[in-house]
């Protein structure tokens, strides 16, 4: 197998010797320019693939740029789970399968997105520093494998995005933005989901794009293929796919931002709807977060700071944690965790709960979160961290404190005691300062 790409009036000074092709289709590349005045390279396959190419405008470092990915045809033999494949998460060595959450950093490379308040923060860099982050504190809890859709400063288009979730076989799909405003007031996060009027109009052009097309509508039983049913029958599958991801990402979308109250103001306490092309997934539930206003100076260099940036990950990674608990997909290791009573870790106190309610949403009773907690009685604050027994601790890392936050604040949002983190850290007091790298101890 081989891919060919021609390139017209063009010539090339680049070698392609030496270049690590582990873990991808290729085999060896070569060019040549032929007496046309056309540049051909050839790209050697060890497996068929599917081609997909876009082009890129020049900028200040670099000229015009095509950009061509390839993704597998079938999936290959004892390859990982990548974001260009399309098999299931390899089992657990138990047979308990991870909840893969695929990430997609907002904007990237051309299109840096909002500008702030400064005229150079860039909110293609602050969205993929948090996806970074919530990426690495998924990877760090056991059945989750997250996916990241860019991993660095280049675009990825939007309809792409969601076809890359659905190659890595995604439970969830989650973009992370930050916002804009021409008044410098604004602040506050806000979370979306697809509008019904937007589901409504993509469920028709797969429909009336099916025979031209690969879409898949994925399920318990495995993929189902629109372009082999008649369009009413399509048109009714698609429709009752979309209608579960768009139930599920309201549900997903509550969950986190109930984790989010308490760390960040909550622009609105519902999540909103709205026509967003990257949130058309019929078969997964997808989900968008404006993670704050980059036209609001204080809210701009918060989101810039590496601090703020981890505790709004951990807040994310908890919501997402809180509702894949409630209804874990079948066969993985959260489903088993939650039938063996191990809950999500913790749980950021939201208006209008009481304690009651708490344990009865993640099955303990009263007593034991209590006990868990050092209460002493049924109150509780908006915003405080209340540890569940029975979960997980979460691995050891570090915290770089931002403005505003406390010793207390902190111990509470890594389930640990101000004691044991002044321990940690050879604190006398509970005096910290910003910018100082706190060391989180593993329970």
């Amino acid at each position: 197998d081989r891919l060919v790409i021609d390139i017209d009036s063009s010539a090339t000074s680049q070698r392609f010797n030496g270049l690590d092709f582990t873990s991808s289709p290729i085999r060896a590349i070569r060019s040549g320019e032929r007496d046309d005045d056309t540049l051909r390279i050839v790209l050697d396959l060890e497996t068929a693939v599917d081609p997909s190419s876009f082009t890129l405008a020049p900028n200040s470092e670099f000229g015009n740029r095509l950009v061509v990915d390839l993704y597998d045809k079938e999936p290959r033999p004892n390859a990982a789970v990548t974001a260009g494949t399309g098999d299931r998460p390899a089992p657990q060595p138990d047979g308990r399968r991870e909840i893969v959450v695929a990430i997609s950093a907002g904007h990237g490379g051309e299109d840096p997105g909002s500008i702030g308040y400064d005229g150079r923060l860039k909110e293609k860099n602050i969205t993929l520093a948090i996806s970074q982050a919530l990426f690495n504190r998924l990877q760090s809890m056991p059945g989750y494998k997250p996916v990241m859709i860019r991993e660095g400063d280049y675009y990825v288009e939007l309809k792409r995005r969601p076809e890359i979730a659905r190659r890595s076989r995604a439970d969830l799909f989650v973009a992370i933005h930050a916002d804009w405003y021409r008044n410098s007031r604004a602040r506050g996060v806000t979370v979306y989901a697809l509008s019904g009027d937007r589901a409504d109009r993509e469920n028709s052009a797969r429909v009336s794009q099916k025979e031209n097309s690969s879409d898949l509508l994925g399920g318990v039983g495995g993929d189902l293929a629109i372009g082999n049913f008649d369009d009413d029958v399509a048109l009714t599958l698609v429709s009752l796919q979309m209608a579960w991801s768009m139930e599920q990402s309201l549900i997903a979308g509550t969950r986190i931002l109930e984790s989010l109250d308490g760390i960040t103001r909550i622009r609105k306490d519902k999540v909103q709807q709205a026509s967003l092309q990257v949130l058309n997934s019929p078969d997964i539930p997808s989900i968008l977060i404006e993670t704050g206003y980059l036209t609001n100076p204080e809210e701009a260099q918060r989101l810039n700071t590496r601090g703020f940036q981890q505790r709004m990950a951990a807040a994310i990674a908890q919501g997402v944690m809180n509702y894949f608990y409630e209804t874990p997909p079948e066969g993985t290791l959260v489903a088993w965790q939650k039938a063996n009573g191990i809950t999500p870790g913790s749980y950021t106190v939201k208006r209008g709960d009481n304690l009651s309610e708490i344990a009865e949403r993640f099955g303990l009773s009263l007593a034991q979160l209590k006990a868990s907690n050092s209460l002493q009685s049924n109150t509780i604050q908006v915003g405080q961290v209340l540890s569940l027994p029975g979960a997980a601790p979460i691995p050891a890392s570090e915290h770089t404190i931002s403005r505003g936050e406390t010793l207390s604040e902190i111990a509470q949002l890594y389930r640990i005691s101000v004691a044991e983190l002044r321990a940690a850290n050879q604190l006398s007091n509970d005096r910290i300062m910003v910018g100082q790298v706190l060391k989180i101890p593993s329970l």
